[in-house]
């Protein structure tokens, strides 16, 4: 294919973190369609002998010229010879890209058998499969997407009986023996979330809780910014809710072996990594304990914006525990203040608690109330990304903490004790009212750039970006659409609302006129009355009547009391 390109490859520190486990000295890797210059030069440093396949003449050229210890084939999947075998299969760009334009174009079921058929006994393919089902193409919201990508040229087609439309359906395919199995999030050009299946489907699991909040995460970073049909957070929390996360997953990786599988392959229960560098860590249940473990360290500290990335995740190691935000949101659509102000009271002594002099210093000075999961013990932090290179004031933390659930109160559309609220720092106010504690606007504008340094340490924001986010969150009002991703449901919400407060507005305009008119109508009436009794001999005789009375009954009450007090004696 000349003059054509799929430089496009795909990131992920977890996918290279299980592709390295099964390299080694002296074996043979095939690599089939665009991956990263990072994983093929990771291979080849590891002592594998790795050949690449990629379907794109210039692709190739680069690929070559980059990596002259690799043997590059150039054409679709068909150039391979079908009497090579190699010890290491991978495929995690899946299967899309493995067609050309010329010879005969093979569907998914046949390319899903040339790469089974390419490993050699006891050999390992680790394939991405996309699911169609996925939640990515259901919140997907691109028109004309196809025709501009010139890596899409070939469509999916939806008809095709003998794709394998789910992960038991995959597996029987390949007719290899299946040693691992991940749920793929949040997208499979990009995966950060790996879930196994010790923790797919199990709403009991002690991880239910952070698979919630890392998967959060992990959809606001990879769609911050894309228009949606749906804000693909609000879809995924259903599915942990009802156990169906590994039916919606974007895609499934499978580690399969062209034998017996190895008795002592148990894999990750919930791998968490970076879309940039090499970073990924791991939760496990040991016993009834959660622990973190980093599996790929970062190669060399990183700081940006006065923050400094976190390489040693902790988790809280409770077996039970609810995230505090859900928690918020749920007591604030049943209108609960009482439990409200409770929890918020407890997350309030808990944070002050942390606090050194007024200063707080870790990764709890960036904690929201997303990121704390309160157990038996009380909260609790859950790993979080970066921590502030100096102490931050306490009020600070605090007035960040309740300013980033107050805009979730609003932006999210559901209901609360507070809708007719002006903004949200009116809110924010009222939320820390509930724990007795006061705002100011210094400390409001020192959260939100704390908040916005936050983001530029984490999406790497430029200036302008970053003064037009701070104004866009300072402006925050009960009409305001989701802040992060711009879901086309959750715009129809807020239009909606602004419409419902709008004609609010409108209708006590309406009732404040005629209140108004009304009054100014008894006025004039009883101006016209006064006017009328003083300009006549009768009006007059009644206004010094009222005014002799008057006088009396000043008077008369003097000389009553002086009457008595001597009697009295």
């Amino acid at each position: 294919m000349f003059a054509w390109t799929d430089h496009e490859p795909q990131r992920g520190a977890v996918l290279r973190h299980l592709i390295i486990q099964h390299a080694g000295p002296e074996r043979t890797v095939l690599v089939a369609g665009p991956h990263t210059d990072d994983l093929i030069g990771a291979l080849v440093d590891g002592g594998a002998a790795v050949t690449w396949l990629l379907r794109s003449l210039g692709d190739a050229e680069r690929a070559a010229a980059a990596h002259p210890a690799v043997t590059v084939l150039a054409g679709a999947a068909g150039k391979l010879d079908p009497a090579d075998r190699f010890d290491l299969v991978v495929a995690t760009d899946g299967v899309h890209r493995l067609n050309a334009v010329e010879g005969e174009q093979a569907t998914a079921a046949e390319l899903l058998d040339r790469l089974a058929a390419a490993v050699r006994p006891d050999g390992v393919l680790i394939l991405l499969h996309d699911n169609h089902l996925g939640i990515h193409h259901t919140v997907r919201l691109e028109p004309g997407a196809r025709e501009r990508d010139d890596a899409a040229w070939y469509p999916i087609d939806d008809h095709d009986t003998q794709r394998p439309a789910s992960v038991e359906q995959l597996a029987a395919r390949l007719g290899l023996a299946v040693e691992e199995a991940y749920a793929v999030f949040p997208e499979p050009v990009a995966p950060t979330v790996l879930v196994g299946p010790g923790l797919l489907g199990e709403v009991s699991s002690p991880l239910r809780a952070r698979l919630g909040t890392v998967l959060s995460q992990a959809f606001a970073a990879a769609y911050r910014g894309r228009p949606v049909l749906s804000d693909p957070r609000r879809l995924v929390r259903r599915a942990l809710r009802a156990g169906a996360e590994g039916a919606v997953a974007p895609a499934w990786l499978v580690i399969a072996r062209a034998g017996q599988p190895v008795a002592a392959a148990g894999g990750h229960a919930l791998l968490v990594g970076d879309v940039h560098g090499v970073f990924a860590y791991e939760l496990k249940v040991v016993g009834n304990v959660v622990q973190t473990g980093v599996v790929s360290p970062l190669a060399e500290p990183e700081e940006r914006q006065g923050l400094r990335r976190i390489t040693e995740p902790a988790a809280p190691g409770a077996d039970a525990g609810y995230v505090l935000e859900e928690h918020l949101l749920h007591l604030a659509a049943t209108a609960d203040l009482r439990r409200m102000r409770m929890e918020l009271a407890q997350f309030d002594t808990w944070l002050s608690g942390r606090a050194t002099d007024g200063l707080v210093s870790g990764p709890v000075a960036l904690a929201g109330l997303a990121d704390v999961l309160v157990t038996g013990d009380g909260p609790a932090l859950l790993p979080t990304r970066w921590e502030p290179i100096e102490p931050v004031p306490l009020a600070v933390v605090r007035v960040r903490a309740f300013w980033q659930f107050a805009v979730q109160l609003i932006v999210s559309g559901q209901p609360h004790p507070w809708p007719v609220t002006a903004s949200a720092v009116d809110l924010t106010a009222v939320l820390l009212g509930m724990v007795g504690r006061g705002i100011d606007d210094a400390e409001v504008r020192a959260a939100v750039d704390l908040h916005v340094r936050w983001e530029t340490a984490d999406h790497d924001l430029s200036l302008g970006a970053q003064q037009a986010r701070r104004l866009h969150l300072l402006a925050v009002t009960p009409g305001t659409a989701s802040v992060d991703i711009p879901g086309y449901r959750e715009l129809a919400e807020a239009l909606w609302r602004q419409r419902y407060e709008a004609s609010h507005l409108l209708a006590m305009m309406e009732w404040t006129e005629q209140i108004i008119q009304s009054r100014d109508n008894a006025l004039s009436k009883m101006d016209q009355q006064i006017q009328f009794y003083r300009s006549g001999p009768a009006g007059k005789t009644i206004m010094a009547a009222k005014e002799a009375f008057r006088i009396a009954r000043r008077h008369g009450g003097r000389l009553l009391r002086g009457r008595r007090g001597p009697a009295d004696g």
